[in-house]
């Protein structure tokens, strides 16, 4: 199967049903699947990347602020559980399809899939505002991106994760995803 048509290899009727994270999944995700980058490197780093997915509020405004634009921003307008106007007011003016969705925290629902596999394999700037918890996206856009598209995520109080999308890290999210509870 090429990477180029279908980077993941979940078809469209994938997931059938929401997907909860279990508890013993938790700490495997805390773990660093990519490489921990300053901000101040982001722009030399993200050269060469196709496409840039940022996962969280904070990601977002750090790319922002460093005049980054991602082409798929993932949000809840939310840190660390607070409401953050800040965030509100950056993202508004960032270019982009604005697409709303319904996510709990722990969870991977189905419209939250589509419409993360539908932006990280699509052309145009997404912002994608999640109603919930937007963290486990970034799964998503690693299972679902072509090669080469970077991933951006935050490790609460360590930093800014690079995620480069390929095999093996595509690997990990896959495994990940089919842990997940049905």
């Amino acid at each position: 199967m090429s990477t180029e048509s279908s980077p993941s290899e979940f078809d469209d009727n994938f997931p059938e049903h929401d997907l909860r994270l279990p508890e013993e999944l938790r700490e495997e995700l805390s773990r660093q699947i990519g490489e921990m980058v300053p901000d101040e490197t982001l722009k030399d780093r993200l050269k060469s990347c196709p496409r840039v997915v940022s996962v969280g509020d904070v990601v977002t405004m750090t790319l922002l602020q460093r005049n980054i634009e991602p082409d798929v921003a993932v949000f809840d307008y939310r840190t660390r559980r607070s409401e953050d106007q800040s965030a509100k007011e950056m993202i508004a003016e960032m270019r982009g399809d604005l697409i709303k969705v319904q996510n709990p925290q722990g969870m991977i629902t189905r419209e939250l899939w589509r419409v993360m596999r539908d932006a990280v394999q699509g052309k145009s700037r997404v912002k994608v505002e999640v109603a919930g918890e937007e963290d486990l996206a970034a799964l998503v856009a690693i299972a679902c991106s072509k090669d080469g598209t970077c991933v951006i995520y935050g490790l609460p109080g360590r930093g800014l994760m690079l995620v480069p999308v390929n095999d093996a890290t595509r690997a990990f999210a896959t495994n990940a995803i089919r842990r997940m509870k049905r």
